[in-house]
C-alpha cells in the first residue's frame, strides 16, 4: 500500500548537510516537497500550502514558513534549488534565472500515468531518489491493482465545481474518474479542460454520480450554491456528494491515488462487477 511506502521512505533519512536547501513557490510542488524532503531541507512553502482545497498535505505544511511567491524572499532566503509551477509568476522566475538561482518548473499533471515520473524527477531534484522511487513504486502498483477492478459496466460520473464548472478531457480528473472506471460525462459530451455547463444540460443528461466540490466552512460563496440547487438535488437517479478526499485531485502526487481509490470504491457500490449481483 501506498501509505506503507511513505512511512518506510521518510524513515530512511541522508545527513541534511549534503542534501539541497529548498524553496518551493507552487502548491503542487509544496507537496512533492514535503512528501520527499528532509525537514531541514525546506526553507519554506507557498501561502497556497495551507489551503485544504488545495493540498492535502495542508497540515503537515503548516510548521514550515510560507512565501508568496517572490523573488525578493529568494533573494533573502537564499536556498539551493527553487521549485515551482508552469502556471506560477513567470516574472519571478524570469528574474530568478538571470540572477543565477538554480529553479526548475513543475508542468500541472493531466494524468494519473504522469505522477511517478514527477515524483521521481523532484527525488532527484532534492537527493532524495531512494525515498522518490519507493513512493512512486508504490503509486504505480496500487494504480494498477485498482484499474485491475474495473470491467465492461462503466456509469457515468461527472465533477461538477463552483458555478457549474466540469472537468472534461484533458484534467487529472478526467484521469482519475477513468482510472476509477467511470465514464466521465464531460468528456462524453465534448468538454475539455475547465468548462461552464449548464445545469440544465446536466440535469437532462442524469449522470450517475456528480461530485461536487466540498464548501470551505469557514469563506462561504455563492460559487458553492450550484451544488445545493433544487434541480441538481432532485436527479432521484444520481448520486450527489464530495466522494473525493479534499485536495486529493488538485495536485499530481501519490495521494492522488486516495481520489482514484474512493471512486473506484463507490463505482463497485453501484455497479459491481460480479453478475451475481
Amino acid at each position: 500500500m501506498l501509505l506503507t511506502a511513505i512511512v518506510s521512505a521518510l524513515s530512511s533519512t541522508a545527513p541534511a548537510a549534503d542534501l539541497p536547501r529548498i524553496m518551493s513557490m507552487n502548491v503542487c510542488t509544496d507537496q512533492l516537497v514535503l512528501l520527499l524532503a528532509e525537514t531541514e531541507q525546506i526553507v519554506s512553502l507557498s501561502d497556497l500550502s495551507l489551503d485544504p482545497s488545495l493540498s492535502y498535505l495542508h497540515a503537515e505544511a503548516a510548521p514550515y514558513p510560507k512565501n508568496s511567491g517572490r523573488a525578493e524572499e529568494v533573494f533573502l532566503a537564499r536556498p539551493d534549488l527553487v521549485v515551482t509551477g508552469t502556471f506560477s509568476l513567470h516574472n519571478t522566475t524570469s528574474l530568478l534565472e538571470t540572477l543565477d538561482f538554480a529553479v526548475e518548473e513543475f508542468a500541472y499533471d493531466q494524468s494519473v500515468d504522469t505522477i511517478p515520473g514527477e515524483i521521481r524527477r523532484m527525488g532527484a531534484l532534492i537527493g532524495q531518489d531512494a525515498r522518490a522511487e519507493t513512493i512512486a513504486s508504490a503509486y504505480e502498483r496500487d494504480l494498477a491493482d485498482l484499474r485491475a477492478r474495473q470491467c465492461t459496466m462503466k456509469p457515468t460520473a461527472i465533477a461538477y465545481e463552483q458555478n457549474g464548472v466540469v472537468l472534461g478531457e484533458g484534467t487529472l480528473a478526467d484521469s482519475v474518474i477513468d482510472a476509477a472506471g467511470f465514464t466521465n460525462l464531460a468528456t462524453e459530451l465534448g468538454y475539455s479542460a475547465m468548462t461552464p455547463l449548464p445545469l440544465e444540460h446536466l440535469v437532462s443528461h442524469q449522470p450517475d454520480i456528480v461530485v461536487v466540490s466540498e464548501p470551505m466552512t469557514d469563506a462561504p460563496a455563492l460559487a458553492d450554491q450550484i451544488a445545493h440547487h433544487p434541480a441538481l438535488r432532485a436527479l432521484e437517479t444520481s448520486r450527489i456528494g464530495a466522494f473525493v478526499p479534499r485536495g486529493a485531485w488538485a495536485c499530481g502526487g501519490p495521494f492522488v491515488i486516495e481520489a482514484v481509490r474512493a471512486l473506484t470504491e463507490l463505482r463497485e457500490e453501484i455497479a459491481s462487477c460480479d453478475p451475481a449481483r
